[in-house]
């Protein structure tokens, strides 16, 4: 189930294939969070931490992302400080 539902996030947005394994952990991070047909009171992650999971720091896998550019070697008065 998390390949295939891997697979259709990266089929879908159009992603390159060496994000696949990224896709699978995303993949299994919101089917530990999600609800299941066998406890439809809790998540898995419920049951494992019993509280609720804070689900409020996820995004649509595929968005854009700022990575901040640091280093030593690296002059930044007047340069941007990541990229896109």
């Amino acid at each position: 189930m998390l390949v295939e539902l891997s697979c259709i996030m990266i089929c879908a947005l159009k992603l390159p294939k060496f994000l696949w394994e990224s896709a699978v952990a995303h993949a299994a991070y919101l089917h530990n969070r999600s609800y299941s047909r066998l406890v439809a009171y809790a998540t898995p992650y419920q049951k494992w931490h019993n509280t609720k999971p804070d689900i409020s720091h996820l995004r649509e896998f595929g968005s854009n992302i700022w990575i901040l550019s640091e280093g030593p070697n690296i002059p930044r008065k007047m340069l941007l400080k990541a990229i896109k």
